[in-house]
């Protein structure tokens, strides 16, 4: 890392850092650079209300018309929120869909407190659903909006793929004992997984920029590396390109590019162009006396604001 900086302060470069947050889209929306995507007016207040990113994760597709309901409908990291006509209101509310329930979570009711972990202080009994909530997935349940927010238990604690989770009508509580930071309870991805099971056409979740380009911040890089040929002679040169991405797949200009290229005989190091309008760098690197049969290894490390990355390539010297 120590490399990336000394490159970015040879080519006498400052960028911007790239803070990560949400900013106003159109219409009262509401993007994300982190996913690519606009939380719909509609929706925002009661995405808010539930505690935003940190229960619903962020928005994975914009917002658009279910063709089976024909209600508006958003999918978020962990939930999917609908706006349900109202009859009595006169108006349209939003709601979570049941994802627990939908994608199989249900468990038949106990038919009193206690189950397999039988009564105790640290477990609560919800009649509504008659299933009980216990140790630190209750201590979650209950700090953020218990029923209100995630809907009742509708299992017990299981193991799911190795791991202990619980569902609730809309959610569904993973267990992660390795977490030293004390996010041990975390909510599952059951938003990808019901969009993909009711079979919506993937170019919706396919991130986007704001309208609004002066708003955009990059939080993610995704490098690309290639070479002009695959195999070369013990002396030549060898051409080789780095195309920079972000997290919506968009070129991003003005990166710093440097090569580590190890040969046989040693290191070379290499600042490489900015990246330009394409999100692409390109370099000529030149060589001589490699010994037939060698592999030259190649680094790309990339830094942008306060981002960095960095992606490998390789070719062989053939003759």
């Amino acid at each position: 890392m120590r490399r990336v900086a000394t490159a970015a302060l040879l080519l006498g470069i400052s960028l911007a850092p790239q803070a990560s947050q949400a900013v106003a889209q159109g219409e009262g929306g509401r993007y994300y650079p982190e996913t690519g995507h606009s939380l719909g007016a509609s929706f925002i207040e009661f995405y808010d209300s539930l505690g935003g990113t940190e229960i619903l994760g962020y928005p994975i597709s914009e917002p658009f018309v279910d063709p089976l309901s024909g209600w508006l409908i958003q999918y978020t990291e962990n939930a999917r929120m609908e706006l349900v006509p109202s009859r009595q209101e006169g108006e349209s509310r939003p709601r979570l869909s049941s994802l627990g329930e939908a994608l199989g979570g249900w468990e038949p009711p106990l038919e009193a407190p206690g189950g397999i972990f039988g009564s105790s202080a640290n477990c609560r009994f919800y009649s509504e659903s008659h299933h009980n909530v216990c140790y630190a997935f209750l201590d979650f349940y209950e700090s953020h909006g218990g029923p209100a927010a995630f809907g009742y238990p509708i299992s017990e604690f299981t193991l799911e793929a190795g791991r202990i989770v619980q569902y609730f009508q809309a959610f569904r509580f993973d267990w992660h004992p390795e977490d030293p930071g004390g996010g041990r309870v975390r909510l599952a991805r059951l938003g990808r997984a019901h969009f993909e099971r009711l079979g919506y056409d993937l170019e919706l979740l396919r991130p986007r920029r704001p309208d609004d380009l002066s708003a955009f911040v990059v939080t993610e890089l995704r490098l690309n590396a290639s070479l002009m040929v695959p195999v070369a002679p013990s002396a030549g040169s060898q051409t080789v390109f780095l195309a920079a991405r972000d997290q919506t797949l968009g070129p991003v200009a003005r990166a710093a590019v440097m090569l580590v290229a190890h040969f046989p005989n040693g290191d070379r190091t290499l600042v490489m162009p900015l990246t330009d309008d394409r999100g692409v760098s390109r370099l000529t690197l030149t060589y001589e006396g490699v010994p037939p049969g060698s592999t030259v290894d190649l680094e790309f490390w990339v830094v942008y604001g306060e981002l960095q990355a960095v992606t490998r390539d390789s070719f062989r010297i053939w003759w």
